[in-house]
């Protein structure tokens, strides 16, 4: 998958990108990477550079047994929509969260603080960011916990009433593994400490758009369903045009050499993929992304017994252009990290 130098929130998904060159602008007559022109009509596709390996190993061989019958021939590919958030627009989420503090124009990020909370958003994305003064200490075992129906509700009244529910996101699940272990007098038990509801953006046309820092929307709760926070990595995006992929062979090939992301390959590694799927990618916040394409996943194991991941370019070398520039961070959240 595309990389990232600043992963968000630390949360389960990591993006590696190294830093190679390539510049020129999104959609642009550019050479593209794999040297050939471009035979589609095509807007050729300005994308950050992908690392070829996500670990140490490489494959020695790799073939595949993955059923790949109902992957498409072609898919839409979305083009990215600058949010250019205002400051009434900040104003306004910021009244709504009943916050009394003026908004802050801070290079690529607007910030309302008081002394109850801060709300930062991120003017290319809209990706928000809030914090309550609860959130910094809260470190013991809530009190009240609630089940996961009434943290849905709660979740979803809050963002709605707020301003910060985005049309095309759907609910995934709570989250109850922010735990923190206490003695209880004769043995240490483990307690959430906070409740996360996760909200993740709907399939486009049946594909997945879950990778990479895959969009999402975080309600926090505390003792007794006190909302202690929330956040967004999210980009609004519009269909560009449907695009011809590579086959799932010409993915494997790829994987086999080298060149797509490899997660969990030994040395010298002999894999066998049994899954093969396609999702769009989804960068880190402060990444210029312009389009939103698809890449395929392909699931194995390799001689180890163990699973490995290889994530590998769907859209044809031809029509992707390698742009160093889009790696620069234009804007991310300063507090960001502490979620």
């Amino acid at each position: 998958m595309r990389s990232t130098q600043a992963a968000v929130l630390q949360l389960t998904c990591v993006v590696v990108l190294a830093l190679v060159a390539g510049c020129s602008p999104a959609g642009s007559a550019v050479t593209p990477r794999g040297g050939a022109d471009p035979s589609q009509g095509k807007t050729v596709l300005s994308v950050p550079p992908m690392d070829g390996t996500g670990s140490a190993g490489r494959f020695a061989s790799l073939k595949s047994n993955a059923d790949t019958k109902l992957l498409p021939k072609s898919v839409m590919v979305y083009k990215v929509k600058p949010a250019n958030v205002t400051k009434p627009q900040a104003e306004t989420i910021a009244r709504n969260l009943r916050l009394t503090g003026q908004v802050e124009d801070i290079g690529g990020r607007l910030l309302v603080a008081d002394k109850e909370a801060n709300f930062e958003v991120d003017k290319a994305t809209g990706s928000f960011d809030y914090t309550t003064k609860a959130f910094e200490t809260q470190t013991e075992p809530i009190l009240g916990v609630l089940s996961d129906a009434e943290y849905r509700t709660r979740a979803e009244a809050f963002l709605t009433d707020s301003g910060l529910m985005e049309n095309d996101a759907e609910f995934r699940d709570v989250n109850r593994g922010n735990i923190v272990g206490t003695w209880d007098g004769s043995a240490w038990v483990e307690r959430p400490y906070m409740v996360e509801v996760r909200f993740s953006h709907k399939s486009l046309n049946g594909v997945a758009f879950d990778k990479g820092v895959g969009p999402k929307i975080i309600v926090q709760f505390g003792d007794n369903g006190r909302i202690l926070g929330a956040m967004s990595v999210w980009r609004d995006i519009e269909p560009l045009s449907s695009y011809s992929i590579k086959s799932p062979d010409e993915a494997l090939a790829a994987a086999a050499n080298g060149q797509a992301q490899l997660y969990d390959v030994g040395q010298a590694d002999n894999g066998v993929v049994d899954d093969i799927s396609l999702s769009y990618m989804n960068s880190p916040l402060g990444y210029d992304q312009k389009y939103v394409v698809p890449m395929y996943i392909m699931k194995g194991v390799g001689k180890s017994g163990s699973r490995f991941v290889a994530i590998a370019d769907a859209i044809p070398d031809a029509l992707l252009h390698v742009d160093a520039s889009l790696v620069h961070p234009v804007s991310v959240p300063a507090s960001t990290g502490k979620k």
